[in-house]
This record gives structure tokens, sequence and C-alpha cells, in this order.
């Protein structure tokens, strides 16, 4: 015997519009939530290696071991531990330790250079941008002293390292172009001396900056003074830089001229 037909009140009802959208809404919802599938991980997430970023970390640990212990007594292996690489990864990037210690020398030029950016000059009169030269440099030397140790590094070895660095002499030609505008300026507007070597005002320039930090330490001993003192260094800086706008205007056309007395006529007695 068949089974009686369902009537229409056993047969099950179907749910409410209202609880279907909503159930739908549920759903949409929970799908936006679940976090998408994971993406397959790339090399550099594979291996937790930037090589652009490892290169850098060498290059810094470097630059403070042969600060600290100059480029005979610092090594390699010292390097690696201080970048947290191993010792292939350091002549991976570097070669040698000759090609790693003119990469640290070339970074402090960098370093110093960024510190005098020329571009800041453009905008000032002759006066102000020598001043702010002046200036900047002292304070190249001061905020980085490992400047100080690499120089007088390679000076013991009489720039046997950087001598075929070509990179290293182009990072100033701007420089001295800057200068040379500075100069050029100054003697138009009648405020500068005729006669003025770029590159020997420059050297003396830096030299104001570079002996005071070099020397700090035993000029502040026998001198019995604090040589880093913050008043000290402010007014250092501006004498400097008196100084050498000084020099620019000695002779200019603008300054007064001191006429000497006539010598005094002798006469014999008669």
């Amino acid at each position: 015997m068949l089974p009686p037909t369902m009537t229409t009140r056993q047969r099950p009802k179907s749910p409410p519009a209202e609880k279907v959208a909503a159930e739908k809404v549920a759903a949409e919802k929970l799908a936006a939530e679940k976090p998408a599938a994971a993406k397959p991980a790339t090399r550099k997430a594979a291996n937790g290696r930037d090589p652009a970023a490892t290169r850098e970390r060498i290059l810094r640990a470097a630059l403070r071991e042969f600060a600290q212990r100059g480029y005979a007594g610092g090594r390699v292996e010292g390097i690696a531990k201080r970048s947290g690489v191993a010792k292939g990864l350091v002549f991976h990037y570097f070669g040698t330790k000759e090609g790693l210690y003119l990469a640290v020398q070339q970074r402090i030029y960098e370093n110093l250079r960024r510190r005098q950016d020329e571009t800041q000059l453009a905008g000032l009169g002759p006066v102000e941008g020598m001043r702010k030269l002046v200036i900047d440099t002292f304070r190249g030397f001061r905020e980085m002293p490992e400047i100080i140790r690499l120089m007088n590094e390679e000076n013991l070895h009489q720039a046997r390292n950087i001598r075929g660095a070509h990179a290293i002499p182009a990072l100033y030609n701007p420089l001295v172009a800057a200068i040379e505008r500075l100069i050029a300026a100054g003697r138009e507007e009648g405020l500068f001396r005729a006669e003025i070597d770029p590159v020997a005002f420059y050297i003396a320039l830096s030299g104001l900056g570079y002996f005071y930090m070099s020397n700090r330490y035993t000029l502040g001993t026998v001198l019995q003074v604090d040589l880093e003192d913050a008043g000290r260094i402010a007014a250092y800086e501006e004498m400097i830089a008196d100084m050498v706008v000084a020099y620019l205007q000695g002779g200019a056309a603008t300054l007064p001229m001191l006429s000497l007395p006539e010598p005094a006529v002798v006469c014999d007695g008669g």
C-alpha cells in the first residue's frame, strides 16, 4: 500500500525571505573576514635575505671595525660577526678585504659631501654661502668622528688604497665648482679679493674643522680646556667662519684702505 499523500500542513515550509537574506549577508561577511590564501613565498621571504640591506649592514660594520682597529688590525671575521652574516658573504659582496676597505673609504667621503650639500649654497649670497660651507664642514667632522679616524688611517698609508678610486675625486667636482661660483659672485659684488685659489681655499677651510676634531683630546689636555663643551664649539664655529670671510674680503674694494704715515725726513744739522 502506498503511503498516504502528505497534506499541505505536513509538508516542510520554506524559510521566510527575510531569513534567507540575513543568512546570505552573514555568509558574505564571514567570507570577507576569512584570511586570504597565503601567496607562495618570494625568494626574499624564503631565505630572509635582502641583498641591498645585507650589503649595507656589512659596510656599516666594516666602517666601525676599520675606524676602531685600522686597516691592518681590522678583521673580516670581526666584520662578519658585527653584521651577523657568514664570512663568505662578506667576500661575496666586496671581493676582498681591500675591496671592502675601499668601499668604506668611499662611504666616509660620501657622508662628508652629503653634509656639505652645495645645492643649499645656490640661493645664498657669497658671504652667507661661504659661512655656511665652513660651519657645515666643521659639523660634518664633529658629527661623524669616524671620518677623522679613517682619513688619518689612509694618510698614514699615503692614500695608497684610494689612489685608484676615481669615484672619490669625482665627489668633489661639484663642491669646487660651487666654491668658484661663490668666489666669482663675491668679486662681482666687490666683496672678495681678486686672487683666490679655490682648491687652496678649501684645504684651509677644511683644515680649520679637521684639526680641531683630530687633536681635541691632546689639545684639551695640554691647554686644560674642554674642547667638547657645546658653548666652546659654538663659539669656535663662529670664529672660523669670521676668519674665512675676513680672508676672502681682504683687499676688496669695499674695505677701507689703511695708509701708512710718511717716513720722517731726518736732516743733518748745519
